[in-house]
């Protein structure tokens, strides 16, 4: 019954805002009850929610497993969550285009567990900082900074028509990529801070700002 709800419910979903699809509309598209569709979801929206993250977890956790060893190569693991996300999203395009074009509701939920699973990520790899205590403000801006980019990675990708190819976008998204994320840990397994510090850019001083 619920794989009959499911089926049903990515069909609508590819040409209709979830929020516009009613629970009668769906039941009836799915053949079964209004009661059958209560005992899997509340909402068509949750559910949509529901099937979308199912559908990425088993990866996504093995991701988060991964960066959890010290020493892993932690950009090709980011490059490996990458790849996994815009699979999903080729796969589900319609779906995706249309949860863009609404500012979905069940798109919130999904990004909310991209936060988990980002916050999760961040977390490993400041666990092999060595030389600086991070700030709760740096990992904080770090994980939206990771869901955000990660977000702008998939609209860009969507708004030019989803032409170039996976390793392309992936790719490109790297060249602009902030610094930490770039960094490659040593013999040891840890990452110096003061590395990446000394790649950044040297805030402005008050006469500059004022020119």
């Amino acid at each position: 019954m619920r794989a009959s709800l499911v089926g049903a419910l990515l069909d609508l979903a590819a040409e209709t805002p979830v929020e516009d699809i009613s629970v009668s509309q769906l039941t009836t598209a799915a053949g079964v009850s209004r009661t059958t569709f209560y005992g899997h979801a509340s909402s068509p929206t949750q559910l949509l929610a529901d099937t979308l993250i199912a559908e990425l977890r088993p990866q996504l956790e093995d991701i988060v497993e991964a960066m959890s060893h010290p020493g892993v190569d932690y950009v090709g693991q980011w490059r490996r969550l990458y790849r996994v996300l815009l699979e999903h999203v080729q796969h589900r395009a319609r779906i995706y285009k249309t949860m863009l074009g609404s500012n979905s509701l069940a798109l919130s939920f999904v990004l909310d567990f991209l936060e988990d699973v980002s916050t999760r990520n961040v977390d490993a790899v400041i666990a092999q900082f060595t030389g600086e205590q991070i700030s709760p403000l740096w990992r904080t801006m770090a994980i939206q900074q990771q869901v955000r980019n990660t977000v702008a990675m998939i609209v860009a990708w969507l708004q030019t028509g989803m032409t170039d190819p996976i390793t392309t976008v992936i790719d490109t998204y790297l060249t602009l990529a902030p610094p930490w994320q770039l960094a490659r840990p040593d013999a040891a397994g840890q990452i110096a801070m003061r590395r990446i510090r000394s790649t950044k850019v040297s805030a402005p001083n008050s006469a500059q700002l004022h020119r």
